[in-house]
């Protein structure tokens, strides 16, 4: 299998947005298997182009992915049939590779354009996540201001309880400390409370922190990916194209000079 061909079965895993809003996977480089029929990925189902919030864009980039799969697999075996004569035919070949170029941009600019309405999306999405972030981080704040009274509450209730059982045990003692002990289970309460609190609200933090990172980097990793892909074909046909000019150099006179005939007027015999 060619490398454009196994570029496309990997670039052709991009998983359309399902149902519960998520956005399509991002790309991913290495270790993907090619498709089961070779140079040719699989289309997306019908259910999944349903779902997904750009459908016109996707049939756009879908139609001109399978124009150019058709133009390389045309144009590139009629490219490696050229190669295999050996003879300088730069022409045809640049032809061949230009068109299938041009095919390939056509598809790369479209799958772009559907991937940046995808990050345009998730942007909005970002920004939403981002402003109930700061809304948890004020209420954290609040929460470790609240454990932090409360705690100093609870130690002077301790320091009371003890200083009282110190004196004469009167009745009146008795009820001070009796009741003493109860302010103190009820501190301990909000205390544990405060805290169970700060607990869910630095967990959520941290999780809304880890989905956003993990949402703009699969932003980046989407359109990296795409160029990359991009970038990695061209190259593969650029090289097909140096191959092509590498033989008609071979072709080519060697450097010595071929003398001219003499003029008609030298080959005169002088009288």
């Amino acid at each position: 299998m060619t490398q454009p061909k196994i570029l496309l079965a990997a670039f052709a895993l991009l998983a359309i947005c399902p149902a519960t809003g998520q956005t399509p996977q991002p790309l991913q480089p290495g270790g993907i298997q090619p498709a089961a029929a070779p140079g040719l990925p699989p289309q997306a189902s019908p259910s999944a182009q349903e779902d997904d919030r750009f459908p016109a864009l996707r049939e756009s980039a879908d139609r001109l992915k399978a124009i150019y799969v058709d133009a390389d697999t045309k144009n590139m075996a009629d490219v490696e049939s050229l190669l295999k004569n050996r003879r300088c035919q730069i022409a045809r070949v640049g032809g061949l590779i230009d068109r299938t170029i041009d095919a390939l941009l056509q598809w790369h600019e479209a799958e772009r354009t559907y991937w940046k309405k995808w990050a345009e999306v998730e942007q909005q999405r970002v920004d939403g996540q981002q402003k109930n972030l700061a809304t948890m981080e004020v209420d954290q704040e609040r929460v470790k201001e609240l454990i932090a009274t409360e705690t100093k509450d609870h130690e002077d209730l301790l320091r009371r309880k003890a200083n009282t059982e110190k004196g004469k045990r009167t009745q009146e003692i008795v009820k001070e400390i009796d009741a003493l002990v109860s302010d103190i289970q009820d501190s301990e309460e909000k205390l544990a409370q405060a805290q169970k609190q700060y607990d869910d609200v630095s967990s959520q933090v941290k999780n809304m922190n880890t989905s956003i990172a993990a949402r703009i980097i699969n932003m980046r990793q989407n359109l990296t990916s795409l160029e990359s892909y991009g970038l990695g074909l061209k190259a593969f046909y650029e090289d097909k194209r140096k191959s092509a000019q590498e033989i008609c150099n071979l072709k080519q006179p060697n450097g010595g000079r071929v003398p001219l005939p003499s003029s008609p007027k030298q080959t005169q015999k002088q009288p």
